[in-house]
Formats: structure tokens, C-alpha cells, sequence
């Protein structure tokens, strides 16, 4: 059983769980992710999966990625995702 602090639960201290991180990412010609730079670089070796999101289209920001789950030489999978709105990418947990 978790036991109760006394807090007052108020909706400004909630953070969002995984959130996206801006991540720096080296693209081949195609678009592809190659390698990633965080601390310092990695090479990606291997690209597991690939799929799209194309979502809340009706809104005046729709979502629009392109997610990329790689191996990276470490041996690492990362789940990466270019956002099609700004060309940003980012890494999310998972």
C-alpha cells in the first residue's frame, strides 16, 4: 500500500510520462536514420520496423511522424520518429 503524503493533488504538477526527446539524427539520402547523436555518435545498424501515424488530421496541428525502431551499434533499440510537420526528430520510450 502506498501511503498518503498530505498533498494537494493540482493539475499544474502532472508531467506528461515518456514524453518525445529532440534527438540529433543523421539521415542517408532516402531519409533514413544512419546514425544518432546524444552523448556522442552511434551508428544505426539496423532499421527493425517502420510506420507512419497520421493523426487528428481535423485539427489546426495535425500529427504527422514517420517512426523509425533501430539498432544502434551499442546494441541499443531506440524508437525514433521524424515529425513531417517541422523535420524535427525525436526520441520516445517506450
Amino acid at each position: 500500500m502506498v501511503e498518503d503524503t498530505g498533498k494537494t493533488l493540482r493539475a499544474d504538477t502532472y508531467r506528461p510520462v515518456n514524453a518525445p526527446e529532440p534527438v540529433r539524427v543523421e539521415e542517408d539520402a532516402s531519409g533514413c536514420p544512419v546514425a544518432v547523436r546524444e552523448k556522442r555518435r552511434q551508428a544505426a545498424i539496423s532499421i527493425e520496423d517502420r510506420w507512419r501515424i497520421d493523426d487528428e488530421w481535423w485539427r489546426a496541428g495535425p500529427v504527422t511522424r514517420l517512426y523509425y525502431a533501430v539498432r544502434l551499434a551499442s546494441g541499443q533499440r531506440l524508437v525514433l520518429y521524424k515529425d513531417l510537420n517541422d523535420s524535427g526528430w525525436y526520441r520516445q520510450n517506450y
